[in-house]
């Protein structure tokens, strides 16, 4: 899904970027999808810990076989659902390129866009995100 925003060099080293997910399954704010007992995509939430009225939802990922299939859009349900539940107002994401898309769908603004330097001298393009889940805040 990267391949027509991303050249395969980008791509490949972007996977540098991704961190943290031990941290949310520590917290229990991770979730995972499954088929035929086999992982098919995953998403979680931090509580924003300076401002615990937001959460951030990372590590969003499906695998390409489920891509397109309401995969990510049940997992954001349920991320979503619980951080109502527990009285998070906004969430915000960075997001990739082909991600965007989705996440326009399910209510997010953009914010910014950066370029986030790679360790093989490239740069990886990023939007930051934000969607009022509760409560009537403007940005």
């Amino acid at each position: 899904l990267q391949a027509q925003y991303y050249k395969q060099s980008e791509i490949e080293t972007a996977l540098e970027l991704v961190c943290g997910i031990e941290e949310l399954i520590i917290s229990g704010n991770f979730l995972v999808a499954k088929h035929e007992k086999r992982i098919i995509g995953c998403g979680g939430w931090a509580i924003d810990v300076s401002e615990p009225q937001k959460a951030e939802l990372r590590s969003f990922f499906v695998h390409p076989d489920f891509a397109r299939k309401g995969v990510a859009t049940q997992l954001f349900t349920a991320c979503e659902n619980e951080c109502l539940h527990r009285g998070i107002e906004t969430l915000y994401l960075t997001a990739t390129l082909s991600g965007e898309p989705f996440y326009k769908k399910c209510g997010f603004c953009e914010i910014e866009r950066s370029k986030q330097n790679l360790s093989n001298g490239e740069t990886f393009e990023l939007v930051k995100m934000v969607k009022v889940i509760l409560g009537c805040k403007a940005y």
